[in-house]
């Protein structure tokens, strides 16, 4: 019920609050990209929200530009398909034809090749040596061009021994085939009759990205040559093998040239990214929820895909710096040269070197991940939310103008691959709150122990055009014992507005207070719209923890709009007793307790222990209920019934579990070909395997008729 000492100017603000609730439009709009959306995958189309080219760590970097490593787009190295006549409108890795010569696109997706110790070029004058001249040289060995077969990489006239060729293949490659070969072979060119110019003796070494803990590449060796007489090396792999990187060495003192170098593929691309455009909602929003269609090529089982998100404050999740030429230990810089009252971007710090108006010289510094205005990418998304209409809540910090999301793609098979046909995201703009700050109190106690809690929240709502909110939603461990009491207190303290529930059942509406659901995952409760800044809410409620850490998360939400909801920020809500420290508050509750008796199974309560199933409707099922502690995962749990024997006379479960509280489980009185057992003692036995240990419990009951 409302306090008796409310003052009307409280009840007025409760009263604004239902106006504000009618006055301000919602703005809750979904965003769909791919196939049936309404933008494609680099974001062109029409839409709610802006759309702004991502920038993205250069996969190689250009080592004649010094710390330029950025480049613009959706797909780091090229390695997405975004045209598939396949699936239209849809995004994969890239599918190797088979026979395809992918070292022929390699300098497309930012690969390369290199001779490091190469300071001379065969044919050239003595002495006389240009890294340009070289570069173009090597690059034709691997591209297709007019003209290519009159041209080679020549180790004549100088020693040709242990000259090394690398080749970056720009992404993670099935490769089955490797050939080179000298001019006048594979490709007639009478002119240049120089067939017998093959290498006699080499190493050829294949690497997959794999490095030591120093950062050193392993190379496996693909073929150890000593005596070649085959003017067309062709080197057949089978089964083909995962490739990032090619090395050749020569080991031998004769003349020899290479036309070209090929490199032939298969299959799906083991690793491929896609970074999505940045998007601009043109005002602080709640990015909310998000859903995608993905289809599986082959065997589900060796592709998967990794959806993250993030949100930013501006439009650059990167920090470009500056350093001062020619001082030891420069300080990083991240202002512009020309207007150091703004950060640098892109651009100036491509152009650097630069002088500014003192004459100082500046050159390239570090890019750093700005995390100061932009949160970095969450934990992937579950897998398990594929395919849901119903999506999955984005947990990046918000209210935040900018989002961006990024989906990493992986194989283990040549032959399977995952398709991402459709993603999607809500956004509310403009926002429930400015932010929602949430604690729970205490937040030491002991492991599967009934604990009367208290969750804090405290609004934080100064911003123009606030929507408000009139239900929050809590997840817990297991279902809530009780709803107790919630009250809501203004800036002072002072309490204007609580109610006082009699159980888990009452749904009754008093004063705008209600309790809306109670799952085995979560509750939640209605009160009057909030809309004003630092009011407090305090709901007190009974549940139990069943491990070591439980983070009671918790969201906002609009009734009037369904979809609208917004998360509560873990953190120092307001003083709830004498143990509440400020620095420790948030909303994880632990129990170390579950430490000390690193147990799996709590609670085991059989009833009734003597039953009677003779279809009489009194005792006539055996019910059980148990709870699961300290799994990080689900793990396999096997519950059965045998007589004193020890035979097996029935499977009541067998399958994972995850920590939680269980009253599913029943048992009829029948074996397992459905007939009744005679009546007698029986042991309920239950094995749960833990992360690090199995734990099992027997418990004895009795059948009569």
């Amino acid at each position: 019920m409302l306090k008796n000492t409310v003052s009307s100017r409280q009840v007025i603000l409760i009263g604004i609050g239902v106006l504000s609730l009618c006055r301000w439009a919602v703005a809750l709009e979904t965003v769909s990209l791919g196939e049936n959306g309404s933008l494609n995958w680099r974001g062109e189309g029409s839409s709610s929200v802006e759309t702004i080219e991502p920038q993205y760590r250069s996969l190689f970097q250009d080592k004649s530009l010094p710390g330029v490593e950025l480049d613009v787009g959706n797909s780091p190295g090229n390695l997405i398909e975004f045209e598939s006549d396949q699936f239209p409108g849809s995004i994969h890795p890239l599918r190797i034809p088979d026979g395809e010569n992918i070292a022929n696109t390699a300098l497309k997706r930012g690969g390369g090749i290199t001779a490091p110790n190469v300071f001379d070029l065969g044919g050239f004058a003595a002495g006389i040596f240009d890294a340009n001249d070289l570069r173009l040289t090597l690059e034709e060995l691997i591209e297709t061009k007019d003209g290519g077969e009159i041209k080679a990489f020549e180790r004549k006239n100088y020693n040709a021994l242990g000259t090394l060729i690398f080749v970056e293949l720009g992404g993670l490659f099935g490769v089955n085939r490797v050939r080179f070969y000298p001019r006048n072979t594979v490709f007639p060119s009478p002119t240049t009759p120089f067939q017998n110019d093959f290498l006699r003796a080499f190493e050829l070494f294949t690497n997959d990205g794999s490095q030591t803990e120093g950062g050193n590449r392993i190379w496996e060796p693909l073929l150890l040559e000593p005596d070649n007489v085959n003017p067309v090396v062709d080197v057949i792999i089978d089964p083909p093998r995962p490739v990032k990187a090619l090395r050749l060495r020569a080991t031998t003192t004769v003349n020899y040239e290479i036309d070209e170098f090929e490199v032939f593929g298969t299959g799906f691309l083991s690793h491929a990214e896609y970074i999505s455009p940045i998007f601009d909602a043109g005002q602080p929003a709640v990015w909310n929820v998000l859903r995608w269609q993905e289809e599986a090529i082959g065997d589900p089982a060796f592709s998967n895909i990794q959806i993250r998100t993030r949100t930013g404050r501006d439009t650059n999740p990167f920090v470009f710096t500056r350093l001062l030429y020619g001082q030891r230990n420069p300080t990083e810089i991240s202002l512009s040269v020309n207007d150091p009252e703004q950060e640098m971007d892109l651009a100036e710090y491509k152009s650097l070197p630069l002088d500014d108006e003192l004459g100082r010289r500046w050159e390239h510094g570090p890019v750093r991940d700005d995390l100061v205005n932009w949160s970095p990418f969450s934990t992937p998304f579950p897998a398990t939310a594929a395919n849901d209409t119903a999506g999955s809540p984005i947990t990046s910090p918000g209210p935040r103008r900018y989002f961006q999301f990024r989906v990493l793609f992986n194989s283990s098979d040549l032959d399977a691959g995952r398709v991402l046909k459709n993603l999607s995201f809500d956004v509310l703009a403009p926002p429930l709150a400015d932010a929602i700050i949430g604690e729970i109190f205490p937040r030491d106690v002991p492991v599967s122990q009934s604990t009367s809690f208290t969750y804090a929240l405290r609004t934080v709502a100064q911003s123009d055009g606030l929507l408000g909110f009139d239900t929050v939603e809590i997840s817990t461990a297991g279902q809530v014992e009780s709803i107790d009491k919630i009250e809501m207190r203004d800036s002072s303290g002072q309490v204007i507005a609580e109610r006082a529930f009699s159980g888990l059942d009452d749904s009754s509406t008093e004063d705008g207070f209600q309790i809306v659901s109670v799952s085995p995952a979560s509750f939640s409760v209605r009160l009057p719209p909030v809309t004003e800044d630092n009011i407090v809410i305090l709901l007190r409620f009974q549940t139990g923890v069943l491990t070591y850490s439980t983070n009671f998360t918790g969201s906002v939400q609009l009734s009037t709009e369904p979809g609208a909801s917004q998360a509560i920020i873990s953190g120092d809500a307001v003083l709830l007793g004498a143990e509440d420290e400020a620095d420790l508050s948030g909303t994880t509750v632990l129990s170390p307790s579950v430490l000390e008796k690193t147990q799996l199974l709590d609670q085991i309560l059989i009833e009734p222990n003597i039953f009677s199933p003779n279809g009489d409707g009194a005792n006539d099922v055996m019910g059980m209920r148990y709870n699961l502690l300290s799994l990080s995962i689900v793990r396999p749990v096997a519950i059965g019934v045998y007589d004193l024997s020890g035979r097996q006379i029935r499977v009541i479960h067998d399958g994972p579990e995850a920590n939680g509280q269980y009253t599913d489980k029943t048992w009829d009185g029948r074996n397992e070909h459905g007939q009744l057992v005679p009546p007698g003692l029986y042991v309920v036995h239950i094995k749960v395997q833990g992360d690090a240990k199995v734990e099992e419990k027997v418990h004895i009951v009795g059948v009569a008729y």
